[in-house]
């Protein structure tokens, strides 16, 4: 019944389309939309590793923002709920709020965990040992801002997945520095219909 229900709205909605376009032929329709400013915003620290040298540990205010992209729109005439991406977002910046970006798989940086505290040793002899509950373990291999796009742009796709959404073919994550440096990543989504 659902099956038969969506396509009933996915028809209208062509026809709709169709007679608003003058016939739509030759012409592709998609939608777009952006979450970004209020409190998509996290705090963390990290260090970055370049050509096996390492940067001072340092941190940034990050900003998030998220674009999500589709050819179809609900049964209600949007292509998602903007709240439904801000909610999962905040989810995930919770996660890493507050924490130290630990990039496990990092070939420059010897990482011990001792169970309650993590051992980071670099090759120039620096040595940090950090409290289990300050760090967060990343599986990549540098605490760059396009990693971490990467990984909110994953952890976004599977988040909603996981709740069914299908309209919805490319997401791209944005995680600023600061105000003048921000990387993105883009995932194209097979729409599981």
């Amino acid at each position: 019944m659902a099956d038969l229900w969506r396509r009933t709205v996915d028809s209208e909605n062509s026809r709709w389309r169709e007679s608003l376009l003058g016939g739509g032929r030759g012409i592709a329709v998609s939608w777009r939309i952006v979450v970004s400013g209020g409190n998509l915003s996290f705090s963390a620290a990290h260090f970055i590793t370049m050509e096996g040298m390492h940067e001072t540990l340092h941190g940034h205010n990050y900003d998030v923002s998220a674009t999500l992209t589709g050819e179809t729109l609900t049964e209600d005439s949007y292509l998602l709920d903007f709240g439904v991406v801000k909610a999962i977002l905040r989810t995930i910046i919770a996660k890493v709020n507050h924490r130290f970006l630990l990039p496990l798989r990092n070939p420059h940086i010897k990482i011990t965990d001792h169970g309650t505290e993590w051992e980071l040793r670099l090759r120039d002899g620096e040595r940090f040992i950090l409290p289990l509950s300050s760090v967060i373990a990343l599986d990549f291999d540098n605490a760059t801002a396009e990693r971490l796009a990467e990984y909110f742009a994953h952890q976004l796709r599977r988040e909603l997945q996981e709740r069914g959404v299908v309209t919805i073919e490319s997401i791209t994550v944005g995680v600023a520095e600061t105000a003048m440096q921000t990387a993105y990543h883009t995932i194209r989504v097979v729409p599981q219909r």
